[in-house]
């Protein structure tokens, strides 16, 4: 998944990435699996990447779109939660921009549901085309 990211021309994230990120790294601190010095550094990394990052704004319309995303029939099998249909409509977004997107999660029910709807990156693409070479 690094390479996913060192390799991309740009990465697109909802705005909502943001909270979801620093409640993550605040978990990982109580649970001790982060120490205070590699917390502050996870959370400068995300702060100065965060401004390089296209960010589509969380709109009415993206709203709607989200909440059509989360009760949809395939949606409903992968059991979305509001946020993932958020990234999920945020992709759909990004990609009239990008027609090279590939949407990358950590969250495979996400990436599941995600490949209705937009094209989702394929470790296994990566690894055939660098034996090819």
């Amino acid at each position: 998944m690094v390479h996913a990211v060192e390799d991309s021309s740009g990465i697109a994230t909802s705005m909502v990435s943001y909270a979801e990120a620093r409640a993550t790294f605040a978990r990982l601190l109580r649970e001790e699996r982060l120490t205070e010095e590699e917390h502050s550094g996870v959370v400068e990394a995300l702060d100065s990447r965060w401004p390089t990052y296209e960010r589509p704004i969380v709109t009415e319309d993206l709203a709607r779109l989200a909440g059509d995303f989360a009760q949809s029939d395939f949606a409903q099998s992968y059991a979305l939660r509001g946020y993932d249909s958020v990234q999920l409509a945020s992709a759909f977004v990004c990609r009239s921009r990008h027609q090279d997107l590939r949407f990358l999660s950590f969250d495979d029910h996400l990436n599941d549901a995600a490949m209705r709807v937009v094209q989702v990156y394929q470790p296994a693409e990566e690894e055939n085309e660098e034996s090819t070479e």
